[in-house]
C-alpha cells in the first residue's frame, strides 16, 4: 500500500529517524531525509542501498533556517509530489530552567517547533501534489497535558507542547485539502534493531516501549483508508527514570 511513494523524514541519520527511513524504504517507499552529519547520511543510505531501496539524505539543521531553505527547495526542485512527511527531528535537552545557556534553551525550540513549522509550510506545494499525503509528527509524551514525569527540560517541553498546537490546528485546516495531519505521542522508548520484531514485555509499564511499535503504529495511520483520519495517538509507559535497571 505505501509502495511507490515518496517520503521526507527529518533527523534520518541515527536513532529512531533512520530506523523509520530503512523500515519505510523496505516498504518500497522512496526516501528522502536530513541529518547534521555527513557521515550519518552515508550509513543510512549505505544501509537502505544494500537491501536495494532509494534513499537521498541532504545535511540540515531544523535549528538553522539557512539550511532548511536550501534542503526543502531541493526536495521540490524535482516536481515530484511528497507524499509522506515524517517531522521526527528535535534535540534533547534535560535538567531544570537555570541549568541550561540561553543558546541551547533556542536551539531546542527552534529545532523542536520552529524549524518542523517552516518545513511543513515550505513542502506545502509538493503535498498538495500529491493524491493521497499523509503528515506524520512524533511528538512526545512530555506534550500531553498536566504530564511532568521526565527530566526534560521545561524548554523541551515548551518545544514539545508548541508542536502539538501546531500540529492540531494543522490537522483541521489541511483536512480540506485531503492532506492527513496526525500526532504520535509516545514516552521514552528504545530501538532495539531493525529486524526484530516488537518484542512481548513480561507486563505493562515493566519496561520501556520498543521503537518498533511506534513504527507499526506510524505504519499503522499511514496505510488507513483516507476516510480514517486519525488526529492523535498517545501512549502509556513509564519514563527511563522509572525504570532503574534500563540501561542509559
Amino acid at each position: 500500500m505505501l509502495k511507490g511513494k515518496r517520503a521526507v523524514i527529518t533527523g534520518g541519520g541515527g536513532g529512531f529517524g533512520q530506523a523509520l527511513c530503512v523500515w519505510l524504504a523496505r516498504e518500497g517507499v522512496e526516501v528522502d531525509f536530513s541529518a547534521r552529519r555527513a557521515e550519518d547520511i552515508e550509513k543510512t543510505c549505505g544501509i537502505i542501498t544494500a537491501e536495494g531501496g532509494i534513499a537521498r539524505g541532504y545535511l540540515c539543521d531544523l535549528a538553522q533556517p539557512e539550511t532548511l531553505s536550501h534542503f526543502s527547495a531541493t526536495l521540490l526542485a524535482s516536481g515530484k509530489p511528497v507524499d509522506i512527511l515524517i517531522l521526527n527531528a528535535a534535540q534533547w535537552l534535560s535538567g531544570t530552567l537555570e541549568e541550561q545557556p540561553a543558546t541551547e534553551i533556542i536551539t531546542t525550540i527552534n529545532s523542536g517547533v520552529t524549524g518542523s513549522i517552516l518545513l511543513t509550510q515550505a513542502l506545502l506545494p509538493g503535498l498538495r501534489r500529491s493524491e493521497s499525503a499523509d503528515i506524520v509528527a512524533i511528538i512526545s509524551s512530555c506534550a500531553i497535558p498536566h504530564f511532568t514525569d521526565s527530566i526534560a527540560h521545561p524548554a523541551f517541553f515548551a518545544s514539545k507542547h508548541g508542536l502539538s498546537g501546531f500540529i492540531t490546528k494543522l490537522s483541521q485546516q489541511l483536512s480540506e485539502e485531503n492532506i492527513r495531519v496526525s500526532g504520535l505521542y509516545p514516552p521514552d522508548f528504545d530501538v532495539t534493531g531493525l529486524d526484530a520484531l516488537a518484542g512481548s514485555q513480561p507486563g505493562m509499564g515493566q519496561g520501556l516501549l520498543n521503537g518498533r511499535s511506534v513504527w507499526e503504529t506510524v505504519r499503522f495511520v499511514l496505510t488507513q483508508p483516507r476516510s480514517c483520519h486519525i488526529s492523535h495517538i498517545y501512549f502509556q509507559g513509564p519514563t527511563r527514570e522509572a525504570l532503574p535497571f534500563v540501561v542509559l
